[in-house]
């Protein structure tokens, strides 16, 4: 059932495309504008692959600077996120023993307070 939904799909895609195809091609303008179209296409697929050959050592050194320069960026990313890393587990402990020291006053503040109210 599958196959046959599926065949049905691409003869109704490929009619389509046969049709388009045949109404480019009936009209003159449309057949030169489709060739001037491809012959463009032609002309800077050609351009490009020219430039590439003749710049290709240029183009590999290039690309290797950007590859160090990412790796760099990486690698200093990496480092900062280590510093940050340690700089918030540093203010986590440092928090936690101000609130122990917030409380161990608080608590001796309490214990002065009953010991004076008592004399």
């Amino acid at each position: 059932m599958k196959k046959k939904s599926g065949l049905c799909k691409s003869l109704i895609i490929g009619g389509v495309a046969v049709i388009g195809v045949a109404a480019v091609l009936s009209k003159k303008e449309w057949r030169d504008q489709l060739c001037r179209e491809a012959r463009n296409i032609k002309d800077a697929s050609t351009e490009t692959f020219v430039f590439i050959r003749e710049n290709r050592e240029e183009i590999i050194d290039q690309v290797r600077v950007t590859a160090n320069e990412v790796s760099t960026i990486i690698s200093d990313l990496s480092a900062d996120f280590r510093k940050l890393s340690e700089t918030a587990n540093h203010i986590k402990l440092t928090s936690k023993e101000a609130i122990e020291s917030a409380k161990d006053a608080a608590s001796e503040v309490k214990y002065l307070k009953i010991h004076q109210d008592e004399e």
